[in-house]
């Protein structure tokens, strides 16, 4: 990713398994647990966009879409 967009986009991993990561992001966890989501989750900017499994040329087309958006 940084390849493709430098400093402009980032990707953060919480391994919600490590108890501290979960209390840390618990507002996170609990949203995905109220919109019954599945593991993997990806968000973006924010945004729930993909549950279920890890795409990650899905996950290049979000960002660009959203940094052509703001750009």
């Amino acid at each position: 990713m940084e390849r493709r967009f430098g400093d402009r986009a980032s990707i953060a991993y919480i391994d919600t398994s490590d108890p501290a990561q979960r209390e840390a992001h618990a507002a996170l966890v609990e949203a995905v647990h109220e919109r019954n989501l599945i593991y993997p989750v990806t968000v973006v900017d924010g945004e729930f966009l993909y549950d279920g499994a890890v795409s990650y040329p899905a996950i290049l087309r979000a960002v660009d879409a959203r940094l052509s958006a703001t750009a």
